[in-house]
């Protein structure tokens, strides 16, 4: 028996929210009138939970009887593909990239530069999800760096760590 991907999603959704929430409530909440540096983190820490929960709840589709119906799979084979080799399979090495890009902002992002490292982050989650084109990849990379300073950093006055290395 192996795993749908759906609870796969759900359960790495729930697991980063837990991770961000830990993280956060480290950095230090505050109040809403004077909010810590945790108070951002918290709320899309909760946000990957609620999706977690909700991809989870979508992917037990149920009946009006409550009973869940049966998966065919002869859809599968009809359509002359082999077995373990359809849309439904998990790619454990996809996840593991991901999670591990995921897990370089907070494990590098106070040296490097929070903007920097989101943007290589991104870079490397876009590659290992299939961007075919580097080219790509970094323009998406260093839209989304710019946007996170233009938005947090501009708009917001809200100071992101540069790093010891004086980076963004």
């Amino acid at each position: 028996m192996s795993a749908k991907p759906d609870v796969i999603a759900a359960g790495s959704l729930l697991v980063l929210g837990l991770l961000y929430g830990a993280l956060a409530l480290g950095e230090g909440l505050g109040t809403m009138a004077d909010s810590g540096a945790g108070f951002f983190p918290f709320v899309v820490a909760l946000v990957l939970v609620a999706a977690s929960v909700t991809v989870l709840l979508q992917s037990h589709p149920r009946t009006p009887g409550g009973v869940t119906p049966p998966e065919d799979d002869a859809e599968d084979v009809a359509d002359g593909e082999a077995a373990g080799e359809g849309d439904g399979d998990v790619r454990w090495w996809r996840i593991a990239g991901v999670l591990a890009a995921a897990l370089l902002v907070p494990a590098v992002g106070d040296t490097v530069g929070m903007v920097v490292t989101l943007a290589i982050s991104l870079v490397l989650m876009a590659k290992i999800m299939g961007v075919s084109r580097w080219i790509n990849a970094v323009i998406f990379g260093l839209a989304f760096g710019a946007a996170t300073w233009l938005i947090f950093v501009r708009w917001l006055s809200v100071p992101l760590p540069s790093g010891t290395l004086g980076l963004f």
